[in-house]
């Protein structure tokens, strides 16, 4: 370990639960299960966006481009989302489907990259994170370009469980670092 990263610590567990509890919100919220997706799009500017930047931040500092490049990475798409609803809800401009569909398979382009490079660094709880978003963001993409409430339910369901895969790594991450040994594979 660099004098960097004890200095710092692991940010992946902030960022994680941060990626983690938002996307399991908004995709009940895909799901019908929540009717609005109003503290949710709070939630989405803070805890999913602005703990991710910090956590990004922070691995940047630790030397880590990995974890810089993903948590910024997401923390900026979950900030832009809630701002783009937020606008949108307020009149200020309308989003096309085929719009939001490009952005979801551009999002899905990256993480796929992103699994890879989770795989090359044998970061297998991370791998099957970007693995199931991955999938997340061409059933949105497809979502959006047809149209589709059912597709869009299904999302959200699959949503649910890569939230869940999400906090599952976070909480590894406390964990096995709270019991100084692996009490939970990550």
């Amino acid at each position: 370990m660099s004098e960097n990263q004890a200095i710092w610590g692991n940010p992946a567990a902030l960022g994680l639960a941060g990626f983690g509890l938002t996307t399991v919100a908004l995709s009940l919220h895909n799901m019908g299960t929540l009717p609005t997706a109003g503290l949710t799009l709070a939630y989405g500017f803070m805890y999913g966006g602005m703990a991710q930047v910090i956590a990004g931040i922070i691995e940047f500092r630790r030397n880590n481009a990995f974890g810089g490049t993903a948590f910024s990475s997401y923390g900026l798409f979950w900030i832009g989302l809630a701002l783009a609803i937020l606008l949108e809800n307020t009149g200020v401009f309308e989003s096309s489907a085929s719009e939001i569909a490009a952005w979801m398979a551009l999002w899905g382009i990256f993480t796929l990259y992103m699994a890879v490079g989770a795989a090359a660094l044998k970061a297998r709880a991370v791998t099957v994170v970007l693995a199931l978003l991955t999938i997340l963001f061409f059933l949105l993409a497809a979502a959006d370009a047809t149209n589709s409430s059912s597709l869009l339910k299904f999302a959200g369901a699959w949503g649910v469980l890569t939230g869940a895969s999400a906090i599952y790594t976070s909480a590894a991450i406390i964990i096995n670092e709270a019991a100084g040994r692996t009490v939970l594979p990550e």
